[in-house]
């Protein structure tokens, strides 16, 4: 059940981002902080979860984005992403984020 309400926020967290992002904005820098910090916790507690070992592709996945969020999540935190934002690429980043938010949602019909 915790691991429910772990998707939805991070569906939501998904969601703002895909928002800010299309909007060629982003999370403030500290909130951006936490939000990185729990992305790889949450990634970290996917892989470890046996829900999803019932579905491979799902699982293959999960370890994609567990790689992705450990070294983005650690360059974003030592600000070595923001020196390559720029609003054309946050639209890019607005497409990666709502791919990852659809990928969240398949989560929740696993659950």
């Amino acid at each position: 059940m915790l691991l429910l309400y772990l998707t939805f926020i991070m569906i939501v967290i998904h969601a703002l981002g895909v928002s800010l992002s299309f909007s060629k904005r982003t999370f403030p820098k500290f909130i951006g902080n936490l939000i990185a910090v729990y992305e790889m916790i949450f990634y970290f507690m996917i892989i470890f979860s046996t829900i999803i070992y019932k579905n491979k592709i799902i699982l293959v996945i999960s370890y994609i984005y567990l790689i992705i969020h450990l070294i983005g999540g650690i360059a974003y935190l030592k600000g070595y992403l923001s020196k390559l934002y720029s609003a054309e690429r946050l639209k890019y980043y607005g497409f990666y984020e709502l791919i990852e938010m659809l990928y969240l949602i398949s989560i929740l019909f696993e659950i």
